[in-house]
């Protein structure tokens, strides 16, 4: 019984001390992490800075199955991303080297703070994230051997996710010339559009959104996958073009409509395969155009310039997976007029009086 007793006492006086301990540890902390990305620091700070990325790379909740979102606009102030009604990482201020975040989980708020340095054609990509720690955080924290030991190594995994992105998914990919073919003639519904190159996959994403909802509220019956058509612009900067979806019957809109119903007639084109990121996009409409003039063929400069999305976003996620297919119109050969021999007949009148 005494022992019994000893032994309570005992563990009375290590939960005590150990109560005490916990609540010494500081109530604050700060980490620091940072990696070399091999890309320069303007396409690391676009792609941290875009929500819609949030999900390829972070590594702070991989444990539960949490469903993300994020808002409207998911660059800058007022963008967010949520994966249950009370927790939201919010941007609160950014410039081009640099970016800062306030995470809110709970009644818990963090700050994390991205910054973007050159080196040479890479970036030092450095991550400091801030916060309070509540006395069940810091028992938390003691029995896994301080907050550094498992919150650096997501941070850490983070860098390295984002690192991987611009190495292996940016840099693999493959581009196919398939040679001479014929689109077939389709409706179409088309919204039309232009922005800088760089802005082209997340303003061709939002435009689809809006066409999709279109789609729906006028219960429309759509055909295959969605395509763009470019127009041949002389602006190497700026791209023209018109976010197309098939549809299976010509849909006629009012004259003033955003959307437009059209359609096209069958039309020769050479197409060509793009497995890979849309980066790549520009060496495969050159080696298209080599093909074009290696093998005399004449492009059709008012013809339709069409992209088609394949495997994209939110379908697949990895950016080495997508498959985008491209046509350039080419004029149809015009068939050489055939040779027809005329026989003289002198010929046979002279060898007979020679004769």
């Amino acid at each position: 019984m005494k022992i019994l007793k000893y032994l309570s006492l005992l563990f009375l006086l290590f939960l005590l001390a150990f109560v005490v301990f916990v609540a010494t540890q500081p109530a604050t902390y700060e980490i620091t992490k940072q990696k070399e990305i091999n890309t320069p620091s303007n396409s690391v700070f676009e792609y941290v800075n875009d929500f819609s990325n949030w999900n390829d790379w972070q590594q702070f909740n991989t444990e539960e199955n949490f469903n993300f979102t994020t808002s409207q606009n998911t660059i800058g102030k007022k963008s967010y991303v949520k994966w249950d009604s009370e927790n939201a990482i919010i941007t609160t201020f950014a410039q081009k080297d640099s970016i800062s975040q306030l995470f809110i989980q709970n009644d818990n708020k963090q700050t994390l703070h991205w910054k973007f340095k050159k080196l040479g054609n890479n970036t030092l990509a450095s991550v400091t994230i801030k916060g309070d720690l509540s006395f069940t955080e810091k028992i938390y924290s003691v029995l896994n051997g301080g907050i550094t030991s498992y919150v650096g190594p997501q941070i850490q995994e983070s860098l390295n996710k984002i690192n991987n992105y611009f190495v292996s998914e940016l840099g693999e990919y493959d581009i196919k010339v398939d040679g001479l073919v014929n689109r077939p003639a389709i409706n179409y519904l088309e919204q039309k559009d232009s922005c800088l190159v760089k802005d082209f996959p997340k303003k061709s994403k939002a435009l689809l959104k809006t066409m999709k909802n279109f789609i729906k509220s006028n219960d429309i019956e759509t055909l295959e996958v969605p395509f763009v058509m470019f127009q041949n612009n002389e602006n190497q900067n700026k791209i023209v073009y018109a976010m197309c979806v098939p549809v299976k019957e010509k849909v006629f809109t009012t004259p003033d409509s955003q959307i437009q119903g059209k359609n096209y007639s069958s039309f020769l084109a050479i197409k060509t395969t793009l497995k890979g990121d849309y980066s790549h996009m520009k060496k495969a409409w050159s080696k298209t155009r080599n093909y074009i003039t290696t093998k005399k063929f004449k492009e059709d400069k008012k013809g339709f310039y069409i992209g088609i999305y394949k495997k994209s976003v939110p379908e697949v996620n990895e950016p080495s997976k997508w498959v985008t297919e491209i046509y350039i119109p080419i004029i149809k050969k015009e068939a050489a007029p055939k040779k027809v021999i005329v026989k003289d007949s002198t010929e046979t009148v002279i060898a007979e009086k020679l004769e």
